[in-house]
């Protein structure tokens, strides 16, 4: 129901939409970059954190952070360290390494 409704829209708008399901003799050609992105993901996460599970959404978003500014070489640790310096405390931090941080702050 959704994909009709998309596709309407798109088609409305004047842009083509097509449907590829993954059983479809042709579909190792149209999903061959999100296989390798895919690929990717796995092999960062098991050779940066050897396959560990515990917060796979956090590698997860170490990922795509990194998969986004990949074309940023040059600014790279200065943009890294802007978003050190203005992040909020990390999630996994205990309540008292958090008054610790906050301490160094005042």
């Amino acid at each position: 129901m959704v994909t009709q409704v998309t596709g309407y829209v798109l088609k409305d708008l004047g842009l083509a939409h097509s449907i590829t399901l993954s059983k479809d003799e042709q579909a190792h050609v149209t999903f061959k970059w999100l296989n390798i992105l895919i690929g990717n993901c796995k092999k960062f996460i098991d050779g940066t954190y050897h396959g560990r599970e515990e917060h796979k959404q956090l590698y997860l978003e170490e990922f795509a952070y990194r998969f986004n500014r990949r074309h940023f070489e040059m600014s790279l640790v200065e943009r890294l360290l802007n978003t050190c310096v203005f992040a909020s405390p990390h999630p996994l931090l205990r309540e008292s390494d958090s008054k610790m941080a906050l301490a160094y702050e005042t």
